[in-house]
């Protein structure tokens, strides 16, 4: 196959032309692979594919993980479907975050296969936490350079409908998950701003919640500051993957009275401490 990567927004993200994802070999998988570092979400339109090949591209990226609440489908219990319906108000994953960073070894990536989705509306946005450092001060990056944050998952807080009598009860208390604030991209070694919304990343280690929140809230706003996004508009068939390690991600929810299904997929990261 010969690839072309089209670039989505000056921040990030690309569209991949020229691949047939029910039939990739290792080295149309290396050069994806190599646009991923480049880009940090690259997405494919036009796939008609099945669970059983969505799973087998997802597999060549890691090992799929299983959500500890959320059931995956009967036949494929790797993939989770996301269904908002029409009278759903709210929308799975609709604040900034990336995925299972309230787990010890959060996910290296998310692969979203669109089913079906609503006229307009239901877009995702995605924010490169690699320019989010980057553009922070010399100081405030060395005074947060050894900080690490507590994350903890709450699932009785803010849940939304659209999960609702779908979210498993856990079988023990939630872990908590220590991680850098900056932390080292597990194959570029770049430095990455690390954080998530404030039911997740709680406070900085050895702070109260008091003394954390100014500047977790400050590094929040600032990392989804425009210039550092791009936004994918959803429409049947496209599928795709990004890189959890230096991406942040939010589901829009801007059409309601409307139908949308996702088949998601997410793939097993390494320990961060």
């Amino acid at each position: 196959m010969t690839l072309e990567a089209i670039p989505l927004s000056g921040a990030m993200g690309a569209e991949i032309r020229g691949a047939d994802l029910r039939d990739i070999d290792d080295e149309t998988f290396a050069d994806i692979h190599k646009i991923l570092l480049g880009h940090g979400m690259i997405f494919f339109r036009d796939q008609d594919i099945t669970p059983t090949q969505q799973l087998a591209f997802a597999k060549r990226w890691g090992e799929p993980h299983f959500h500890p609440y959320m059931p995956g489908l009967p036949d494929h219990p790797e993939i989770i479907e996301i269904v908002k319906n029409p009278e759903d108000t709210h929308t799975f994953g609709g604040q900034w975050h990336t995925d299972q960073m309230f787990t010890p070894t959060p996910a290296m990536g998310t692969m979203l296969y669109a089913k079906e989705v609503p006229e307009a509306g239901g877009d995702t946005l995605f924010g490169n936490l690699y320019l989010a450092y980057d553009a922070l001060s010399d100081g405030m990056k060395a005074a947060i350079a050894n900080l690490r944050t507590f994350n903890l998952y709450d699932k009785k807080k803010g849940r939304s409908s659209v999960m609702k009598g779908k979210l498993k009860e856990p079988e023990k208390p939630a872990e908590p998950a220590i991680h850098p604030l900056v932390r080292p991209h597990g194959e570029t070694d770049k430095p990455v701003l690390y954080i998530c919304y404030d039911r997740i990343t709680r406070h900085i280690v050895d702070w109260t919640p008091e003394e954390s929140r100014p500047l977790l809230d400050y590094l929040r706003a600032h990392a989804t500051r425009p210039e550092f996004t791009c936004r994918l508009r959803w429409e049947p068939g496209p599928l795709a993957f990004w890189d959890n390690r230096c991406v942040q991600h939010m589901a829009l929810n801007d059409y309601h009275g409307y139908r949308r299904v996702m088949h998601r997929i997410t793939i097993r990261g390494e320990r961060t401490s």
